[in-house]
């Protein structure tokens, strides 16, 4: 009994003597008053106020020789008004050097203006907020890690796990506004959008609390990145769990203010948070921090409730030594003047001529604290390296770590161990998510409170190879098929998330059972909120996309017109006369009669025995009977090949041109005041005809299949029908390939549109997801299997020929005058050149010139014979052999073989110069 006494004793007075250490004593020391500004109501303030005075112990224990003491002044701050009445007793009453403190920043926000009035460093270990920057507010230090440092952070957190959407949650208290600035900036820079972000207010209510958390339910992304102190974060997860939202699929990340007092919060609210994701700043671990925590689990051993070691109480330890480190570095002297006078309010305190001096030497500290590094950049302490931790149990379990310029790993740098940084977050542990699941959530859910994707389906009469509805013996469920239907099923498998029965919804008439409406009106449905999607052949238009969203459209489009072939029996048995002008047929028959002309005369030169009939028939029997024999006369067949040319050039204009008028020119026109339009029902067509291209209402008639469209071309305006329908290309194609393309036709211009797609409501996250579905099946075996299952093997998504003008005109001499211009040239050149004159001129020019400049002067040994024929022929005797009496010329044949003439010795007449 006597020995468990003594126990007690000692027990109790250890615990008075590490609450109220007893301070090496010196007789020279000066002592300094600081001031602390606390919650001594809350676990955190009476923790930090334990741990600073454990620091001012262990401080002066290891420096006994030091001039300067610390003593502490300390208020009890609750709330703002608190801690500004607390703060101008310490700095009027107390006349204290600096003030450790504030806790929260709200409370901080104000005592910094003080701090700014008197010149009094304010210093901070627990307000975190990026709005206190030590920029704006000199005399405020930052002896913590900003919120802002750990941006870049879980951004890569995020992206590392491949979620592309978040919602961000946090507290509206006025000070995180410019750290969701920069968590947003940081979380868009990593590619990955933000989906929402929603406010709490400090002050809500449960029931305020719960409503936002259902609010939260009703969107689509599956990832929430919280941002809360302790006591508003602990309230919401215990909501978010009765909602459903602690379960699995859900993803949870939680910042700095929550990690770091996951110690101190209650078992409730732990369980609550299982699977949690948290940030925090890395702690690296050194024998003092053993050694201190040990010492803090023996002091605190017998407190209710135990309090955790976190962060904020390693902060405030650290900052009594930076403190006393630089009150000493000043020395007693420069403390020994009262610089302040009793004030009653803000604008009476005066200046403080240390504080300037105190504030440069509490910057310049460095030393290994507890919490690691002491390192105070432009006034806040450097944060490099954040731990990632995975809230389990009754507690955390770290599972990587991020390092500033290096992105994620397993272990830190300080545990000796080689780390291997990544973006991915492959290199971090397992993780067991909300749900217990081991499963990566997705990051996006169907937005519909546990509810089926609700898909709206347009009621059709006709085109049903897109959409066609049937319901199951009227239990509200239907059988959809039809293009859009497998292609929706078939996006579904391919989307990264998983939807199971969707529920489709009919947009018609339950009492007629036909539509209810055109596409717009289905789209205003979707704007209503009535429909999640809307699988249907919606033609995506600006003006719809401004109402809703559209993916990326599965089938090109575009407005055409269709005409049925329909020829003017009148005209029609002169039509071949159509392709050529009246004056080109002229100038056609003028031209046979001038190459016939140039032909018999070039023939007649020739000594040719032509008749005056070649004047006509020669130039057309030379197209159909192009013998070699002919013509005789080489220029005659030079003239010959030019016609030939000619004459091609104008049969295939002739062939081109009457081939269109065969299809294009001899439709029938109707007058403009019986002219009728048809188009699809419920398509926007109608809008386009009466707005854009000023349509008379009455002309213009809807049809709702294939067969009402055929039966309609049929009849004409005339007899109750339509002249031409104007719808878009793939409803086009799928009546061509029904009726033939023979006796229709594709009229006209045509009018691009956004092609068909899928709409959704306004910034609907399943939109993307389908686009990019679309986009990797677009090409593929499955697209093209799809096509041909609903529209048959030989449906293509090429274009149908266009025929852009109504009219085709007839081909003018001006066309082609440039080819008989040519022609006629190049027969005038024969007729010149062939001309006896002419050779005989040519001929008497082309012996000067050989004489002067081939031959101009002959050898000795070349004889000169004179022939009959007048003919000059130089031998050389020197190389020919010449019989006794004769000797070979051309035109001859002679025994051998040989061609030539016999010229016998009788006619050649030596001369003196060898010549005959």
């Amino acid at each position: 009994m006597k020995t468990s006494t003594h126990l007690v004793i000692n027990i109790v007075m250890c615990c008075i003597v590490l609450s109220h250490p007893v301070t090496p004593t010196r007789s020279n020391h000066t002592e300094i008053k600081v001031g602390l500004l606390l919650d001594l109501n809350s676990r955190l303030g009476k923790m930090m106020e334990s741990c600073m005075r454990m620091a001012h112990f262990d401080f002066y224990k290891s420096h006994p020789l030091y001039r300067t003491r610390l003593l502490f002044r300390t208020k009890n701050s609750h709330d703002i008004l608190d801690a500004a009445s607390g703060a101008l007793e310490l700095l009027n009453n107390d006349e204290v050097r600096a003030i450790l403190g504030p806790q929260t920043t709200p409370e901080a926000k104000f005592v910094v203006e003080l701090g700014i009035k008197t010149q009094v460093p304010i210093v901070s270990f627990s307000a975190t907020s990026s709005s206190l920057s030590p920029a704006r507010s000199p005399y405020f230090i930052q002896m913590a890690g900003s919120d802002s440092c750990q941006s870049k952070a879980m951004a890569a957190i995020v992206e590392g796990y491949g979620w592309q959407e978040v919602v961000i949650v946090y507290e509206d208290n006025g000070y995180h506004d410019e750290f969701i600035r920069n968590l947003s900036d940081a979380i868009r820079k990593a590619g990955i959008q933000i989906l929402l972000t929603s406010a709490v207010s400090l002050s809500a209510n449960d029931s305020q609390i719960l409503d936002e958390v259902y609010k939260l339910k009703t969107v689509s992304a599956r990832v929430f990145l919280v941002h809360m102190t302790s006591l508003l974060g602990s309230r919401f997860f215990i909501h978010a769990k009765s909602a459903g939202m602690m379960s699995e699929g859900y993803a949870w990340l939680i910042t700095d203010g929550l990690s770091n007092l996951l110690g101190s919060m209650d078992a409730t609210v732990i369980d609550a948070m299982q699977g949690v994701l948290g940030l925090r700043p890395y702690v690296s671990k050194s024998k003092d921090l053993t050694t201190f925590r040990e010492r803090w689990e023996r002091k605190s051993q017998y407190t209710k409730p135990k309090a955790e070691l976190n962060i904020y109480a390693l902060w405030a330890y650290d900052a009594v030594w930076a403190l006393a480190m630089a009150i000493e570095r000043m020395g007693p002297i420069n403390f020994k003047e009262t610089e302040q006078h009793n004030a009653q309010n803000m604008n009476d305190l005066s200046s403080s001529k240390a504080g300037p001096v105190l504030l440069k030497e509490i910057l310049s500290t460095r030393f290994k604290g507890l919490s690691g590094d002491f390192n105070l950049v432009n006034g806040q302490l450097l944060i490099s390296t954040f731990e990632i931790l995975h809230v389990i149990g009754k507690g955390e379990r770290p599972i990587g770590y991020w390092t500033a310029n290096r992105g994620l790993s397993r272990y830190p740098d300080s545990v000796g161990r080689s780390s291997k940084y990544s973006t991915s977050v492959n290199v971090l542990r397992s993780i067991i998510w909300p749900g217990d699941s081991t499963v990566k959530p997705m990051y996006w859910a169907v937005p519909s409170s546990g509810k089926r994707l609700k898909v709206g389906i347009p009621v059709k009469e006709g085109f049903t190879e897109f959409v066609k509805l049937k319901e199951f013996h009227n239990s509200k469920e239907y059988n959809v098929t039809g293009f859009c239907a497998d292609l929706f099923r078939e996006l579904l498998v391919r989307l990264p998330f998983k939807i199971d029965n969707p529920q489709y919804i009919p947009f018609g008439d339950p009492a007629t059972g036909k539509s209810a409406g055109s596409y717009d009106d289905l789209l205003t449905q979707i704007e209503d909120k009535k429909y999640d999607i809307v699988v249907a052949d919606v033609t995506i238009l600006a003006e719809r996309a401004q109402k809703v969203d559209f993916s990326t459209p599965y089938l090109g489009s575009e407005v055409v017109m269709l005409r049925q072939v329909k020829y003017d029996g009148v005209n029609y048995m002169w039509i071949f006369l159509k392709p050529f002008s009246s004056d080109l047929w002229l100038t056609i028959g003028i031209s046979c009669i001038f190459m016939g002309a140039v032909v018999r005369t070039l023939e007649h030169r020739a000594n040719t025995q032509r008749q005056l009939g070649m004047l006509v028939w020669f130039p057309l029997a030379s197209l159909v009977f192009p013998e070699r024999n002919m013509v005789a006369s080489k220029w005659s067949k030079f003239v010959l090949v030019i016609w030939l040319f000619t004459a091609y050039i104008v049969m295939q204009s002739y062939t081109a041109n009457l081939s269109s008028n065969l299809t294009v020119s001899r439709l029938q026109r109707p007058t403009d005041k019986l002219y009728c339009i048809g188009f699809q029902e419920g398509s926007f067509v109608k809008e386009m005809l009466t707005k854009r291209l000023d349509f008379n209402v009455s002309r213009i008639k809807s049809y709702a299949s294939v067969e009402q469209y055929h039966d309609a071309l049929s009849k004409g305006c005339h007899n109750g029908g339509v002249d031409a329908i104007l719808d878009e290309l793939p409803y086009i194609k799928i009546f061509l390939d029904t009726y033939g393309e023979t006796n229709y036709i594709l009229q006209g211009s045509s009018y691009k549109t956004g092609g068909l797609g899928f709409a959704f409501p306004k910034g609907s996250a399943l939109a993307p997801h389908i686009s990019m579905a679309l986009l990797n099946l677009t090409g593929s075996g499955e697209m093209h299997a799809i096509l041909s299952k609903n529209f048959g093997p030989e449906y293509s998504d090429s274009d149908y020929s266009f025929n852009s003008a109504s009219h085709v005109s007839s081909i003018g001499t001006k066309s082609l005058a440039g080819l008989f211009i040519i022609s006629g040239t190049m027969a005038i050149f024969a007729l010149l050149f062939s001309a006896p004159w002419f050779q005989q001129r040519f001929s008497d020019v082309s012996t000067r010139y050989k004489q002067s400049c081939v031959f101009p002067s002959p050898p000795s040994d070349v004889i000169e014979l004179s022939v009959h024929s007048a003919l000059d022929i130089r031998v050389d005797f020197s190389t020919t052999a010449v019989t006794e009496n004769s000797f070979t010329m051309p035109n001859q044949s002679d025994e051998n073989g040989h061609t030539g003439v016999a010229i016998s010795e009788d006619d050649v007449n030596l001369n003196e110069a060898g010549s005959c």
